[in-house]
């Protein structure tokens, strides 16, 4: 993606997101202690695309160093405007493909990156690179397989489980992974896949849901979906650098 592109896509993303900022929250949240049970604590941390912030600032208070990684200008400036009052964030301008570090690494977080990037194991090849044997890297994807995608097809809205979407199309998405698709390329990449599962069961859109749902439907349907990962709205994958 170009540098035009992924500006575009940046303020788009306040656009799109502003009105789901609760359901937000609670399945970040969720996401967030996902990650947390595999992680080293008080360690390190590079997370790779901030959009909003919610998990940089969650990071800040958990981690002794939080390498806040963005390619664009847009995200890094609202977001260390937001976060200023935490001086354990140290911000990068970079591509994940061309992100290289000179601390040793303990963990990783992406959350929803792959489905911008242009090739996907070349930038976990990369991310693999940063890696010691024991870093735990946290990779998460809006799923194809999706209740609300399956939905959509059956109502002749989505021509395809994984066809993108006019909000795709508005925040930079290449693709929507199935789930499989996604093993595949953590795989492909070199990394061992540690657990994968689903963050939350999703029958309607993110919009429909904020407007409709109470916090506790919310939380439920997030608990069902660990009984049915492949089925979530997002699907997630916990690694680390294989043999």
């Amino acid at each position: 993606m170009v540098r035009d592109d992924i500006e575009s896509a940046a303020k788009c993303y306040d656009e799109v997101h502003s009105s789901w900022s609760n359901l937000e929250k609670i399945v970040r949240g969720n996401e967030f202690s996902i990650f947390l049970s595999h992680s080293f604590r008080n360690r390190n941390v590079v997370e790779i695309g901030l959009g909003d912030g919610i998990f940089t600032e969650m990071l800040a208070t958990q981690f002794n160093k939080v390498y806040a990684v963005d390619a664009s200008t847009t995200v890094l400036e609202k977001v260390k405007e937001r976060l200023s009052k935490y001086s354990n964030i140290v911000y990068i301008k970079s591509f994940v493909e061309n992100l290289v570090m000179e601390e040793s690494i303990d963990n990783i977080i992406m959350s929803h990156i792959l489905e911008h990037v242009d090739d996907p194991v070349r930038a976990l090849e990369n991310v693999r690179n940063l890696c010691h044997s024991d870093t735990i890297v946290y990779l998460s994807v809006p799923n194809a397989m999706s209740i609300h995608r399956q939905v959509g097809v059956k109502m002749g809205l989505l021509e395809k489980l994984n066809s993108l979407n006019e909000v795709d199309v508005k925040l930079g998405h290449k693709r929507v992974y199935y789930p499989e698709e996604l093993k595949s390329d953590v795989l492909k990449a070199g990394f061992q896949i540690i657990e994968f599962g689903g963050s939350m069961l999703k029958p309607l859109t993110n919009k429909q849901i904020e407007d409709t749902w109470s916090n506790e439907m919310i939380r439920g349907f997030i608990e069902v979906g660990k009984d049915y990962p492949e089925l979530c709205g997002d699907i997630y994958i916990v690694a680390k650098k294989g043999d």
